[in-house]
């Protein structure tokens, strides 16, 4: 089914926040355990020529993103998992610790909330807060 999709993100590190806010047209349906998302992302965004997936359960999202630059990140409420995260001049692991998922969706679309820490394992973590609203065209 086709849908609009609203993005804001917002990082924080050393007491400045950033955000930055999108919008897609995608792709919805349902898989065994979820949901599955996908869509182009934005030229704006610096990003022409990568599809985004997500993999959407109760308790999971995996993130993966492929074309111009690929990169397979895995968010697991309550757990650690290191990434690969393709920048454009190589691959980086970043760590990745998930403290929140709350999604309300359903065959329509709705809502996603997703709190989350990324580190190289150096310096201060970057703290994540992504709010994703899918609503059917």
């Amino acid at each position: 089914m086709k849908v609009q999709i609203s993005i804001t993100g917002i990082q924080s590190a050393g007491g400045e926040n950033d955000t930055i806010q999108t919008a897609a047209v995608g792709e919805w349906e349902p898989i065994d355990d979820g949901w599955l998302l996908r869509y182009e992302e934005n030229e704006d965004a610096g990003m022409a020529g990568v599809t985004t997936e997500l993999r959407i359960t109760e308790t999971m999202v995996v993130l993966e993103r492929s074309g111009a630059l690929c990169s397979r990140l895995v968010l697991e409420k309550g757990k650690r998992h290191l990434c690969q995260y393709e920048t454009g001049y190589g691959p980086l692991i970043l760590g990745i610790d998930t403290q929140d998922i709350d999604q309300r969706l359903g065959e329509d679309g709705g809502e996603l909330r997703l709190s989350y820490t990324m580190d190289t394992g150096q310096g201060e973590p970057l703290r994540h807060r992504l709010y994703l609203t899918v609503q059917r065209t």
